[in-house]
């Protein structure tokens, strides 16, 4: 049997393209007669690549992670896989727990499925909405703190001398009960619909906790004129305000209310300036007959 060249111009790369396509080979005679050889294709196989991200800066997370959920696919008997819709659960410490779905297509022999599944993960502390402490008037009271020295310099000389001496000041704030708070919170909140009990309780402790910043130590500079033969030291008092509030934030847009919180704030930090005097001795002496001494400055002649 005589053969002729079956693959030739445009009808080459159409055959080369059904055989990427359909993994079979082509052959042909002068009748036009094709003779079609099997061949045995691979199981089919699918991927799937599981991505959490952080919900508030899109970052991906990659430490910390606890997955669960089933990546691995395995094709049957017949080397086909049968559709299936997979779910995957991811947590984070700190974070409120976040699911994805993996949808598998159906695959036979010789097919290859990349399934990704993207989950998103929201900081416990970026749940809680619009968080706002407000005072009972009658419960707000003023509160001085310790006095702190600060910076010191003496000037010996007879000439007022300028200087920058520093002092520390405290800003911040404090939940003086957070303890009692949480229980509180562990004992009247209920759950939402998106969030299961024991996720809004966390959701909104870490509200409360965000209100619970702490007092900061912050090291500030003053000019001081210092009078001649004076030691001026500063002296740093911090004024608080203490109150009962009422925490209202919204989670899943539901407003929560959350009564009995006490905060101590950090209003402002004064610096006076405790003034002492040094002693300055003149010296002088007194000669004797004609000549006349001079003194040193514990008042013995030289």
């Amino acid at each position: 049997m005589k053969k002729k060249s079956f693959l030739s111009g445009v009808n080459a790369k159409l055959a080369l393209a059904a055989v990427a396509l359909t993994s079979v080979m082509f052959t042909s005679c002068e009748k036009e007669e094709f003779n079609v050889a099997p061949v045995e294709l691979d199981p089919a196989s699918a991927t799937i690549a599981v991505t959490v991200y952080d919900l508030g800066d899109r970052s991906i997370i990659t430490e910390g992670l606890n997955i669960t959920g089933d990546t691995e696919v395995k094709a049957g008997a017949d080397g086909k896989i049968a559709p299936e819709t997979r779910k995957f659960t991811a947590t984070k410490k700190d974070y409120l727990p976040g699911e994805g779905q993996a949808v598998i297509p159906a695959l036979n022999k010789g097919q290859f499925a990349f399934v990704p599944v993207n989950i998103f993960l929201q900081k416990i502390t970026d749940a809680a909405k619009d968080v706002y402490p407000t005072p009972d008037p009658e419960t707000i009271k003023p509160e001085i703190g310790q006095v702190v020295d600060g910076g010191s310099y003496t000037n010996d000389g007879p000439n007022p001398q300028d200087k920058e001496l520093s002092y520390t000041a405290y800003v911040g704030q404090t939940v003086t009960n957070i303890d009692e708070v949480k229980t509180w919170i562990d004992a009247n909140i209920p759950a939402t619909k998106a969030l299961s009990n024991e996720e809004l309780k966390a959701v909104l402790k870490a509200a409360v906790e965000g209100l619970n910043t702490g007092f900061t130590a912050v090291v500030r500079t003053e000019k001081v004129t210092i009078a001649p033969y004076t030691t001026v030291t500063l002296k740093a008092t911090t004024n608080y305000q203490t109150s009962v509030n009422n925490v209202s934030a919204t989670v899943d847009g539901v407003v929560y209310n959350i009564p009995g919180v006490n905060i101590k704030v950090a209003l402002n930090t004064t610096a006076t300036q405790d003034i002492v005097s040094i002693t300055h001795d003149h010296g002088h002496g007194h000669g004797n007959g004609n000549n006349a001494g001079g003194g040193n400055g514990d008042g013995t002649a030289y």
